[in-house]
């Protein structure tokens, strides 16, 4: 998004991902987080796309950095 100053995020789920090969990984799931983003997946989008936000409003309450 344009002015967004590296204040976003994203998942990508499977294999095909729709992000531009600039952006940076900087960051992996455990187990119980993939499972969690397998399960927001499964659900679609909330326009119905493969790209979108997701239709269940997902809200991230820890974060772990080591």
């Amino acid at each position: 998004m344009p002015d967004s100053a590296g204040s976003q995020f994203y998942f990508c789920i499977g294999a095909q991902h729709f992000l531009d090969p600039n952006y940076t990984v900087f960051g992996t799931i455990d187990e119980t987080g993939l499972a969690t983003l397998d399960k927001i997946g499964a659900e679609g989008t909330a326009n119905g796309t493969p790209d979108g936000k997701p239709k269940t409003d997902v809200k991230i309450k820890s974060v772990r950095v080591d």
